[in-house]
């Protein structure tokens, strides 16, 4: 697991110029994990466990079963091995992106 900043969708410009604003900013917390149609996703409690580890050190709120449920939703169709993306923010808010893996 690693901990990222979000994409400021601006051009380089722009982000360069916001960026000592952009200093103060809490970074999100990023997990990536591998999704295997037949058996899930790989190593799903050990980042949950650091991700939670990460939050506690960071005052973040963390809901590990709200989470484990939303990684499951996220998941559950897909027929395909994918890339998935667990981003939680400071507020405690999380975002899910699965990519299929080529």
């Amino acid at each position: 697991m690693r901990i990222a900043r979000a994409a400021t969708g601006l051009p380089d410009a722009a982000a360069q110029a916001m960026r000592p604003a952009m200093s103060d900013t809490p970074p999100d917390l990023t997990a990536v994990m591998a999704f295997d149609p037949m058996i899930g996703l790989d190593a799903l409690e050990e980042h949950l466990s650091a991700m939670k580890d990460q939050a506690t050190a960071l005052g973040y709120p963390f809901d590990r079963h709200g989470v484990r449920n939303e990684l499951q939703a996220a998941t559950f169709r897909l027929r395909e091995a994918a890339q998935v993306q667990l981003l939680l923010s400071p507020s405690g808010a999380i975002a899910i992106l699965a990519t299929p893996r080529a």
